[in-house]
């Protein structure tokens, strides 16, 4: 029998690969997983050595192939979700620039996002003031299904976030749009900017990143940002929600104890038609719902 030394060079390749994976798998932190997918293995690796709440940040994703892996057929999204007591926290993308039916044996896919924790820690409760757990998953969703395949699942550590973040303070051009009904009920409170707003960022004294998330009402909108005068970008919103990440060079606290960030926007709408039940026709541009700087 005659042997093709081109199969002896690929057996030799895949079995090569797989040691080398399996090496990694034994040697890398617990960050690393077996996927519940054949011939998948995934590494999650955090920026920061310890999360806290309130925090945004980048997250760094390998998914690693061996020479048992099958491609999958169908048009496939992959979602990093995390949960706590049943809250949803974040449901993220997380698709490599390879979309997953198009993966192949012995490769390496990866992705790098920000991902957003918001703050659900009370540091004054006995429960919670040393930090809590929550679930993280990866999982592929096939189109059209409701369930999906884990990927990768393993329990996050979030601290209680620093008490002394950078404050922030709103100045000229907020509207704050109550939609509680009665008197003896919670504040229910939309924040939104008019056709200019102003808020005072307290320096860090170090590069930071700033985050803005919230939803436009108006198509093609717009929108100018500037901090202490130098243009910070300019873009334009689809309606619907948006989140915009960016990162702030390190200003010298002596010179500017605050940092001015205007957001300004070239039409407005008026809060009659968001709200038509509160009969409020004062003209406003950008529904925001956070505003992270740390």
């Amino acid at each position: 029998m005659k042997i093709d030394p081109r199969n002896n060079k690929r057996t030799s390749f895949s079995l090569l690969f797989l040691f080398f994976c399996l090496i990694v798998l034994l040697y890398l932190p617990a960050c690393e997983a077996i996927s519940s997918v054949r011939g998948l293995a995934v590494s999650v690796n955090f920026q920061e050595k310890q999360l806290t709440d309130n925090l945004l940040t980048r997250v760094k994703v390998k998914y690693i192939t061996t020479a048992s892996f099958q491609p999958a057929e169908g048009d496939y999204r992959i979602f990093a979700v995390a949960d706590w007591q049943g809250r949803i926290l974040f449901r993220e993308d997380l698709d490599p620039s390879v979309s997953f039916n198009r993966w192949q044996a012995n490769r390496v896919y990866e992705v790098e996002k920000y991902l957003y924790f918001p703050e659900i820690i009370d540091r004054f409760d006995r429960r919670t003031a040393s930090g809590v757990e929550v679930d993280f998953r990866l999982i592929v969703e096939k189109t059209g299904e409701s369930s999906g395949i884990i990927l990768y699942s393993r329990k996050l550590k979030l601290h209680p976030c620093p008490a002394d973040l950078p404050k922030l303070i709103f100045l000229d051009g907020w509207l704050r749009v109550n939609r509680s009904r009665g008197k003896n009920l919670p504040a229910n409170v939309d924040l939104w900017t008019g056709e200019k707003a102003v808020c005072l960022l307290e320096n860090p004294g170090r590069e930071a990143l700033l985050m803005l998330r919230g939803r436009c009402y108006v198509e093609g909108l717009r929108v100018s940002l500037t901090l202490d005068a130098e243009k910070l970008d300019e873009f334009t919103l689809t309606s619907g929600e948006f989140q915009k990440i960016w990162p702030v060079p390190s200003f010298p606290q002596e010179s500017f104890p605050e940092l001015r960030l205007t957001i300004s926007v070239d039409r407005v709408i008026s809060l009659s038609q968001i709200y038509p039940e509160l009969a409020d026709n004062r003209e406003a541009g950008l529904k925001i719902e956070k505003i992270y700087f740390r």
